[in-house]
């Protein structure tokens, strides 16, 4: 089972919050945490996306992931594209908000319908998934496209945030006297909250919490509905303990869980549960800097589960789980130069994956095994170019540094992932 997908986004989220100083610059995204490491133990505007009150921090501000390389060289598009945005409205307030597209690269309110989507990268359903596999191909045209708004309050030394977002899909087929009509739609409403505070002059604690609830039915005009329901909520947490001036202890934690019931329609009624997810991870970790030069990195403990609810006289309750330990996160980052910053990395998972299966209605097999992850695992690298106060980060093809001169003219991407991102003077 391939549970990378779904450790590596745990591990981002991790990441709610930071001590900043005053100085700090206002640049970064999703390609700088990945050339790092998969990074999640630095501050950075990603993070918007499960705390909100980092939109008080990265104010005006505006940040945009042009995404991975497309399916093939010098294609349009390219995976993982977003864009967010904060503005100052008022001394204390900003407003703003994200666009997120059905392959945002995170798990928050931004993204959207996680399985049928397959953001998890596990056999966890999403609710247009469901519906269609019950009623059958497009009978509800999957979520796309979330509009996100976000609005952030500073009063002291706190900084409170809240986001809402939404994204709905209709599929209505109106035939004349005699045909078949039927209805389809979609949607789903998110909130998050986030709070950066203070506690001492030396510590600082930075929490997020956020409600998902996407949905999706399916009604044709002669047979009960179809329709699938489920409630996401994920709420982490992190402290920030300045040891000294260049060292500091972060330790961090995270749970998310998710539940949801469908209702098969057709010709018979009644609900039954969906497969629910719970997952759980806690880790602690150093940041050192000295002048231009960062590294920090740790350890973290991460245990994720489903269960798959019983069906009655095919298969008895099932479940899968993955537990991973050491999940290591290191990553170093210099700014050589005014316009240039090189970046190190080093990310490895190592774990035990647990999966039941039916012999019959009433009996299992479970199987136990070790994995490792991700599947190139080992080093990281990325750059990144300032040019006033426009930046471009980008992860690098480690590949390209063992070609040399042989890249120049190749057919190689030089680029895997980047984020391009501005602060407003």
């Amino acid at each position: 089972m391939n549970f990378f997908r779904l450790l590596v986004t745990c591990c981002l989220i991790l990441v709610v919050a930071t001590a900043y100083p005053q100085d700090f610059k206002k640049t970064g995204g999703l390609a700088r945490l990945a050339g790092m490491g998969v990074n999640p133990y630095v501050q950075d505007p990603f993070f918007n996306t499960v705390n909100p009150a980092w939109n008080g921090v990265y104010n005006n501000f505006v940040l945009g992931d042009l995404g991975s390389v497309s399916s093939t060289p010098f294609g349009p598009g390219g995976f993982g594209q977003y864009i967010s945005g904060s503005f100052q409205v008022g001394k204390n307030l900003t407003l703003g908000g994200i666009l997120a597209r059905n392959d945002f690269n995170g798990m928050s309110i931004a993204l959207l319908d996680p399985g049928t989507n397959n953001n998890f990268g596990v056999p966890y359903p999403g609710v247009v998934g469901t519906v269609n596999g019950i009623a059958g191909p497009g009978s509800v045209i999957p979520l796309d496209n979330n509009v996100e708004a976000i609005a952030t309050y500073s009063l002291g030394s706190a900084i409170f945030g809240l986001g809402v977002a939404y994204a709905s899909t209709s599929n209505d087929v109106v035939s004349p006297t005699g045909g078949a009509s039927s209805e389809g739609s979609a949607s789903q409403l998110g909130f998050n909250l986030g709070l950066i505070t203070d506690l001492t002059n030396s510590l600082k604690l930075d929490l997020g919490a956020s409600f998902v609830m996407p949905s999706a039915t399916f009604k044709p005009d002669t047979l009960l509905e179809t329709a699938a329901s489920q409630t996401i909520i994920l709420v982490n947490g992190r402290a920030f303990w300045d040891l000294n001036n260049n060292l500091q202890f972060v330790p961090l934690v995270t749970f998310a869980t998710s539940t949801g019931t469908v209702d098969s329609g057709g010709t018979s009624s009644g609900s039954a549960d969906m497969t629910s997810l719970t997952w759980f991870a806690v880790g602690a970790g150093l940041n050192y800097q000295v002048g231009d030069f960062l590294l920090a990195g740790g350890v973290i403990f991460s245990s994720a589960s489903l269960t798959f609810p019983e069906i009655s006289g095919v298969s008895p309750e099932l479940s899968a789980s993955a537990t991973s330990f050491p999940v290591w996160n290191i990553g170093a980052e210099w700014n050589m130069l005014d316009w240039f910053v090189a970046r190190l990395g080093y990310v490895a998972f190592t774990g035990n994956a647990s999966i039941e299966t039916p012999n019959s209605p009433t009996t299992k097999t479970e199987t136990i095994a070790t994995f490792f992850a991700p599947s190139q695992r080992g080093a990281t690298v990325g750059v990144g170019f300032r040019f006033g106060t426009f930046s471009l980060d980008c992860t690098v093809n480690e590949d390209v540094l063992r070609q040399g001169f042989n890249t120049i003219g190749g057919g190689g991407a030089t680029f895997a992932y980047l984020t391009a991102s501005y602060s407003i003077p």
